[in-house]
C-alpha cells in the first residue's frame, strides 16, 4: 500500500512539473487540448514528431479563427512511456479545475490502455490516439473514444497472412524481450492464435532476446539448431541489431523480420550485408493517401513532409475540430455521439482503426534491398 502510494505521489509531482513548464495560456483561448507522449527515452523522436503535429493543427485552426468561435491552447505533457506515469496523468486532467480539457491526444506507449481510457470517460475528457505502441489498444469499445490506424498486436495478424502466402512451411522463432514493461509478450499470444487457428502452431517457436539470458551468439546457434528458417525480432534496437549480426554469421540464409522502428538508417548502415533482405513491418505513410491530399499540402505549406508521426497528430486534431464543428460544441456526450456517425466514417474511414464497428487498418510490410526499402505487403 506505501509502495502503491509513492508510485502515485511521484506520478502526480511528474505531471505537475510538466504543467509547470508549459506556458501560461493567452487569455483569449478557451479549450485545451492535451498531447501526451515521450520527451525522452526510446520514443522520445516519436513523441517529438506527434507534438509537432498536433502544434501545426492547433496553430492552422487558430490563424482561421479558431473553432467554434474560441482558440485552441496546448499542453505538451511527458508520460516516459511509464504506465503509471499514463494512469496518473489522466487522473490528473479530469481533475484539472483551471483548464477546459477538450481532447487528450495519446497515449502513445501505455499498455494500460482501457484502464486509462475508462478514466477519461468517466472524466467526460474526449480521446483520440493517433497511433500507439500499446499492444492491448482498443480490446474494448469506450464512448469518446477513437483509435487511428494500428496497434502493434495487429502485426501478428499481417505477419501471419504474409508468411502464409510466401513462406508456408517453414519454421519462425520469435524472439522477443520477454520483460513484462515492454509488452512483447501480447504480441507473442497474438502470433501464436494465429498459428493455431490455421493448425501451424507447430512451426512456431519462442525464444528470449534479454542480454542476461545468454549472448546473441548463443542464441544464434539455438536457432540454427532447432531448425528456424525465419526469424521474428522485437527488441531494443541495440539488442536487435546485435543479434542480427550473429544470426548472419551463424545462418547467411536466414530470413529476417522486425518492426521498422528497429532499425533507423544508421543502424542499418551499421549492419551493412546483414540488412539485406531483412522484412521490417510498419504503419502505412499517409502521404501515400489520396484522402490525405488536402492535409498534406497543408503540411508541406508549414515545412513538413509527412514521413513520420506529425500526420497522424495532425489528422486527429483535425478530426475531432470536424466533430466540434458538426456539433457546433465542444460538450462530450455530443462528440461520442457523433464519432460513430455515418459522416465521419464516410470522411475519415480510411484512418480509423476502432471507433464503434469500424475495421482496422493493416501494417505494411517493406524488404530492404541494394540500400533502399520496397513494399512487398
Amino acid at each position: 500500500m506505501i509502495r502503491r502510494k509513492l508510485c502515485c505521489l511521484a506520478g502526480a509531482l511528474c505531471f505537475w512539473q510538466a504543467m509547470a513548464a508549459i506556458p501560461a495560456i493567452p487569455a483569449a483561448a478557451e479549450v485545451t487540448l492535451a498531447v501526451i507522449a515521450p520527451k525522452s527515452g526510446e520514443y522520445a523522436r516519436a513523441g517529438e514528431e506527434l507534438f509537432n503535429g498536433a502544434r501545426l493543427a492547433v496553430q492552422e485552426i487558430n490563424d482561421n479563427g479558431g473553432l467554434n468561435g474560441e482558440k485552441l491552447d496546448m499542453l505538451t505533457i511527458d508520460d516516459r512511456c511509464d504506465d503509471r506515469l499514463a494512469v496518473s496523468t489522466a487522473e490528473m486532467l479530469t481533475l484539472l479545475k483551471s483548464k477546459k480539457i477538450g481532447l487528450v491526444v495519446g497515449p502513445y506507449c501505455s499498455n494500460r490502455f482501457d484502464e486509462i481510457a475508462a478514466i477519461y470517460e468517466k472524466g467526460k475528457i474526449f480521446q483520440i490516439v493517433p497511433t500507439t505502441v500499446a499492444y492491448d489498444a482498443g480490446s474494448t469499445d469506450k464512448k469518446g473514444r477513437i483509435l487511428l490506424l494500428g496497434t502493434k498486436a495487429q502485426m501478428s495478424g499481417d505477419f501471419f497472412q504474409f508468411y502464409n502466402r510466401n513462406f508456408a512451411g517453414l519454421k519462425v522463432g520469435f524472439i522477443y524481450n520477454d520483460k513484462p514493461e515492454e509488452g512483447y509478450a501480447e504480441v507473442a499470444r497474438a502470433l501464436y492464435d494465429e498459428f493455431r487457428r490455421f493448425g501451424k502452431s507447430e512451426l512456431l517457436k519462442f525464444y528470449a532476446l534479454n542480454r542476461e539470458q545468454g549472448g546473441a551468439y548463443d542464441l544464434a546457434e539455438t536457432l540454427k539448431s532447432d531448425g528456424i528458417e525465419i526469424a521474428f525480432v522485437l527488441g531494443g534496437r541495440e539488442e536487435t541489431a546485435e543479434l542480427f549480426r550473429a544470426a548472419k554469421d551463424v545462418q547467411k540464409r536466414l530470413i529476417l523480420f522486425t518492426n521498422k522502428a528497429m532499425v533507423p538508417p544508421e543502424t542499418l548502415k551499421n549492419l551493412g550485408e546483414a540488412a539485406e533482405g531483412l522484412y521490417v513491418m510498419g504503419l502505412p505513410e499517409l502521404k501515400d493517401s489520396l484522402m490525405f491530399t488536402e492535409n498534406l499540402v497543408n503540411l508541406r505549406l508549414h515545412g513538413i513532409e509527412p514521413k513520420g508521426l506529425e500526420a497522424y497528430s495532425y489528422v486527429a486534431v483535425k478530426l475531432w475540430s470536424d466533430l466540434a464543428r458538426e456539433v457546433e460544441g465542444f460538450a462530450y456526450e455530443a462528440l461520442a455521439k457523433a464519432a460513430n456517425s455515418e459522416a465521419l466514417k464516410e470522411k475519415w474511414g480510411e484512418f480509423l482503426l476502432h471507433s464503434g464497428s469500424i475495421g482496422a487498418s493493416k501494417y505494411i510490410i517493406e524488404e530492404y534491398r541494394d540500400g533502399g526499402f520496397k513494399q512487398v505487403y
